[in-house]
């Protein structure tokens, strides 16, 4: 029995290698960006250049994205990395904002030598990152899919729509309270990423909007459930309603090319749950 399941195993262990073999990076490290350095990791070919971005507090190097790069690689030249502190990165400067970020992937980007122009995919913060990125060098952007991206304003409404000396008995409510409350405060112990999210949301409030370039907003299955937690008032709860009431409209006026698919997953990292959405859609980008 043991060496059946010493067999067994071996099968098992050579088939992962072959099944990685042909996803070997062409390059990989660490690079300085200004003092620090920080991890990245591509694919490289001689098609377009596609950046993959990350979730707030994710990492590129953590392995997640590898399967969609497996089907998007005879497509597209592809990148990825950890953003300052996070994953294989070295920590940098803190506080910071999403301008910042998009500063210091510029910088990476050069210095390691991957020419633009280039599409943008990436789940949920990435969205923020993105449209910084764009705002800021926008002849190096050709189009992107945002995965589940949260409203544009969220991190806001969640450090505004209290009242002032906000006060209650719920130790429940004041725990949720107090989690929200730390937006204001980028230095928030239990932040996996130091960014002053008050300052970029007014970096990028009056962002211009991708004109004529293809965007593909993925959404995930929507239900009737409020975003809040039934603990929370009505009255305060209302404000992330209208916001994400309001979202789709957002998504549709970021491009006059943009297209919103939803997907049947409810899950929130679609490029885990839904991978052929993800992957289809960000191949849809270079048919425009």
């Amino acid at each position: 029995m043991k060496s059946v399941l010493w067999m067994l195993l071996t099968v098992i262990n050579f088939s992962a290698l072959a099944a990685e073999a042909d996803l070997i990076p062409t390059k990989s490290g660490l690079y300085d960006v200004g003092g620090f350095k920080l991890y990245l990791e591509c694919y490289d070919n001689d098609k377009p250049q596609l950046i993959l971005e990350q979730g707030f507090g994710r990492s590129g190097s953590d392995g997640v994205w590898l399967d969609n790069i497996k089907q998007l690689k005879n497509d597209f030249s592809v990148c990825l990395y950890d953003r300052a502190g996070l994953g294989k990165s070295e920590h940098g400067p803190v506080p910071f904002t999403v301008y910042d970020m998009a500063n210091r992937l510029k910088t990476l980007l050069n210095v390691a030598d991957v020419k633009p122009p280039y599409y943008f995919a990436g789940g949920s913060y990435a969205s923020y990152i993105i449209s910084a990125y764009h705002n800021l060098y926008p002849q190096q952007v050709l189009g992107a899919v945002l995965i589940d991206p949260a409203p544009f304003g969220y991190f806001y409404t969640m450090g505004t729509r209290w009242p002032d000396n906000f006060k209650t008995d719920n130790k429940t409510l004041e725990r949720f309270y107090n989690f929200e409350q730390s937006v204001h405060n980028p230095m928030f112990e239990r932040v996996p990423e130091n960014v002053d999210h008050m300052k970029s949301y007014k970096l990028l409030a009056d962002a211009e909007n991708f004109g004529d370039k293809p965007i593909i907003v993925l959404r995930s299955k929507q239900t009737n459930e409020r975003y809040d937690p039934p603990f929370v008032p009505d009255e305060i709860a209302s404000s992330m309603d209208v916001l994400f009431a309001g979202a789709e409209s957002h998504f549709k006026n970021l491009s006059n090319n943009s297209r919103i698919i939803y997907s049947e997953s409810d899950k929130h990292h679609l490029h885990i749950s839904d991978r052929p959405l993800v992957v289809n859609s960000i191949k849809a980008l270079v048919s425009h």
